[in-house]
């Protein structure tokens, strides 16, 4: 398993040094992702205000903060979306495959070797909970094929009727 420290020597224009890293090691191996899919995208060159600023554990998630101008948002979003959601399956602690859970309204993605016995016996979010809704439609995480699409049939991604429902009615 890669560290911070080592992701930040292997892409340190990209992530310097000075940038805050607030989250466990288990979440290095999707920044190193990123930051492979960043350094191959078309016109990096231009792209020499881009900084990663921090990286930080949010409502269970991985967050992060970077610096860079407008205009790389959109092709950019997609990236930083997939490495969002992959912190939802990820234990943060060690990288292997873990669930959200909840301890005293704390929430945060461990596996079972990680988490409290507590938090061992709460379920696993169904997979539909990996998504949310976007100006597009539904967007949702495929964990199988690791992929961000958006949805339109959300009973096809096992979401209960009466959500279905509540969702329609705006509610």
């Amino acid at each position: 398993m890669k560290t911070f420290s080592e992701i930040k020597a292997a892409h340190p224009s990209l992530f310097p040094k000075p940038a805050r890293v607030e989250c466990g090691e288990g979440w290095a191996g999707i920044v190193g992702r990123l930051l492979e899919s960043i350094a191959s995208t078309p016109g990096l060159a231009e792209m020499s205000h881009f900084r990663i600023l921090s990286v930080r554990q949010d409502l269970g998630f991985m967050k992060i903060d970077a610096g860079y101008n407008g205009i790389y948002e959109d092709s950019l979003r997609p990236l930083f979306l997939l490495a969002e959601f992959r912190s939802r399956v990820t234990c943060e602690e060690c990288g292997q495959p873990g669930h959200m859970r909840s301890t005293n309204g704390w929430k945060r993605c461990r596996c079972d070797g990680h988490s409290t016995r507590e938090e061992r016996e709460q379920p696993p979010r169904p997979a539909w909970t990996l998504g949310r809704e976007t100006t597009e439609g539904f967007l949702w995480y495929d964990q199988a094929a690791d992929e961000l699409r958006i949805v339109d049939d959300l009973a096809s991604i096992g979401m209960p009727a009466h959500h279905i429902e509540r969702r329609k009615d705006g509610l």
